[in-house]
């Protein structure tokens, strides 16, 4: 049973940032989401990545990839929004 919570768990984390990744894209925004949340989940994801390594627990890295991904879409979005709006004097 603990099996599959974890794993339940693990792949609701390799998916849940692509929905905001989308609509970061879709809108080619993400002004309205925190800085301090992008930073923690990318962090998050980039940490309990090289724990899998560390660990050779293999099996986890294309979940925390995965998550990883989304949120640096976000994260890729909200520094070219940031430069941009430097550039524009804002």
């Amino acid at each position: 049973m603990h099996e599959i919570i974890g794993l339940v768990g693990s792949l609701l984390f390799a998916v849940c940032s692509w929905p905001l990744a989308y609509e970061s894209v879709k809108h080619r925004t993400a002004v309205e989401i925190k800085w301090s949340f992008v930073v923690i989940w990318f962090l998050a994801a980039l940490f309990s990545a090289v724990y899998a390594v560390g660990v050779q627990k293999y099996v986890l890295l294309p979940n925390y990839l995965s998550g990883g991904l989304g949120i640096a879409v976000v994260l890729y979005i909200k520094i070219r929004e940031t430069v941009k709006g430097k550039h524009h004097g804002n």
